[in-house]
């Protein structure tokens, strides 16, 4: 089998979803030319306005290494994406395959169980003590 035909073979793409390498993504997050303080203020943006929002996958571009470049913003945006992974704001995050240039798949857990629609019509009320003796009004 040709490695054509393996990465078209269903059963390869249902494994590479289920560990996240899914070859595609909702968004896509460009970084490319931004500095590391400026590129982690829009990952922190992204994830704040997904917090209200479905769950979702995110492509996250760097700028490539080059003989030039020096030291790149891959490793130190996988650290912080990490440390939001730990903060339960990321699902998971892989590097990106290197035909597909250099970044992130990141997956996006979205708002939680308690944010949901069906859970806002639920009236919240005070819990009540019939022993309390405090006025009611003015």
């Amino acid at each position: 089998m040709s490695n054509e035909d393996a990465y078209n073979d269903p059963g390869f793409r249902a494994a590479n979803h289920l560990i996240g390498r899914q070859d595609s993504a909702d968004w896509e997050l460009d970084l490319r030319g931004l500095d590391l303080a400026h590129a982690c203020a829009s990952i922190d943006r992204m994830v704040e306005r997904n917090r209200f929002g479905e769950a979702k996958s995110v492509t996250i571009r760097l700028d490539p290494a080059t003989p030039e470049s020096g030291e790149t913003l891959f490793l130190p945006i996988g650290r912080y994406l990490l440390e939001l992974m730990r903060r339960e704001l990321v699902l998971r995050f892989n590097p990106l395959s290197t035909d597909k240039g250099a970044g992130f798949l990141v997956e996006l857990p979205g708002r939680s169980e308690a944010q949901h629609p069906e859970h806002e019509d639920t009236p919240v009320t005070e819990p009540t003590d019939p022993d309390s003796h405090e006025p009611t009004g003015a």
